[in-house]
């Protein structure tokens, strides 16, 4: 269709048709994860959240819903009384506790900071650490579906899982990647275009010294 309506050349048409099948069996194949692995880092992960969730009650002298966004605002605005100065209010009326809000908080007090450790952990265990082992077949692999014209930039998409979004810095990421391992005789390897963008922007102006 979007060769039909003049978006896609010939070229890219002809290059993104001889991709699909290799996307298809990519999906068909898998990636293998180590399920053993995944269990124990799902042990580690709850226990470091359980720390996180009795230093967070230490702070604020009670204990409450962390997930819940309105008994946090409540905890952390009322009952700790921190400036919501500047803050952005959710559509009900209750002042934000997005993580975009909560940096401004960040040096305001060291409750802050836990709740920051918290969330990451929380969503790395519910996204990955719990999700691939129930989703990986009996041969221990993560089937993804790849879309080619899933992003805005003209990059592939991964849903189903999502497995292009694992945070690449931070101990607890960089731990989650690790669970991703080669079948027994092969090797993973990672091929990335480096800078693409300005590349491609550098060939289409001619600029000497961009080039």
């Amino acid at each position: 269709q979007l060769y039909k309506n003049q978006v896609f050349s010939e070229e890219i048409y002809r290059l993104e048709k001889l991709l699909e099948p290799v996307l298809r069996k990519m999906e068909k194949i898998g990636i293998k994860i180590d399920r053993p692995y995944f269990k124990k880092l799902q042990t580690e992960m709850e226990e470091a959240i359980n720390g996180l969730r009795v230093k967070i009650y230490g702070y604020t002298g009670k204990e409450f819903n962390i997930n819940s966004t309105q008994q946090l605002s409540e905890v952390l605005f009322s009952d700790l009384a921190l400036s919501s100065k500047g803050l952005k209010k959710t559509p009900k009326g209750v002042i934000s506790t997005a993580s975009p809000e909560l940096e401004k908080l960040r040096e305001s007090h060291p409750v802050v900071e836990e709740l920051f450790r918290y969330r990451e952990i929380q969503k790395l265990l519910t996204t990955y650490a719990r999700p691939l082992p129930r989703l990986a077949d009996q041969t221990d692999r993560v089937h993804t579906r790849f879309d080619q014209l899933g992003a805005a930039t003209g990059r592939i998409s991964s849903a189903g899982p999502n497995l292009q979004n694992i945070p690449k810095q931070g101990e607890w990421g960089k731990r989650i990647r690790r669970g991703f391992i080669a079948a027994k005789g092969f090797s993973l390897v990672s091929f990335d275009y480096s800078q693409m963008e300005l590349r491609i922007a550098a060939h289409l102006s001619g600029d000497e010294q961009m080039i």
